[in-house]
């Protein structure tokens, strides 16, 4: 291992031990963390190349919370470090026209912006401003190493994003969670879990199918990344 990885390792190591427990934006917000972060109530919907997706229903919402979830060799460091690169999200996630920034940070969180393009006629594109800690949501939430959830609208953000189209229509309900299960030497299940409204009229139906793909997708390309990033450490 290089100097200049060594100094990496230990610079995320030391990022992480800084992170305390973090504040939930409301109780809701909260109450869907807990939703999400429970193992019970799930269901296996698809199971294809070692990648399962599951589904859970939420209570009084329409929408299924979705879970996407592999058994992987990758530290879970890394894994969270790809989480954490919110500006880099537009070189390793296969999205095009989608535009991702970090808006403001602290020692315990980083907010950002996403811009989602819509590939089908008469649907606006999608746009939202997010909170994400790279821990646990409480103190008995042990094994998530992201959390994050949807923040309120912020015009003035939103005015600063000049390259952003401006007919969109804003999200403000959702939340996720990646989790990451030691389940022996240098093994772990990954786990990613997201409710997600994207608001407008869309059918629940059409919601789903949506929802489905790109949580996949994300997921797939965020290991992809880390896999990356993990080759370049042990060379």
């Amino acid at each position: 291992m290089t100097r200049s990885i060594q100094k990496y390792n230990i610079y995320i190591l030391i990022l992480i031990s800084s992170y305390g427990v973090a504040e939930i934006k409301d109780n809701k917000t909260e109450k869907l963390l807990k939703t999400l972060y429970d193992n019970e109530g799930w269901v296996i919907d698809i199971r294809k190349e070692g990648i399962s997706l599951s589904r859970k229903p939420i209570e009084d919402m329409g929408l299924m919370a979705l879970m996407v979830r592999q058994t992987i060799m990758i530290p879970k460091e890394i894994i969270q470090s790809v989480i954490m690169d919110v500006n880099n999200y537009e070189k390793f996630l296969n999205n095009k026209g989608l535009i991702s920034k970090v808006v403001n940070r602290s020692n315990n969180w980083v907010d950002g912006y996403q811009y989602i393009p819509i590939d089908i006629p008469l649907i606006g594109d999608r746009e939202y401003l997010f909170r994400m800690h790279p821990s646990g949501f409480d103190k008995e939430d042990t094994i998530s190493i992201i959390h994050w959830y949807l923040m309120d609208k912020q015009q003035d953000i939103l005015v600063a994003m000049n390259e952003r189209p401006k007919d969109t229509v804003y999200l403000d309900h959702g939340a996720g969670l990646w989790v990451a299960e030691e389940i022996g030497k240098d093994t772990i299940v990954l786990s990613y879990r997201i409710y997600m409204d994207p608001g407008g009229s869309l059918p629940d139906l059409l919601i789903n199918m949506m929802n489905k793909i790109s949580v996949v997708n994300i997921f797939k390309d965020a290991i992809s990344e880390a896999q990356y990033r993990y080759n370049l450490s042990i060379q």
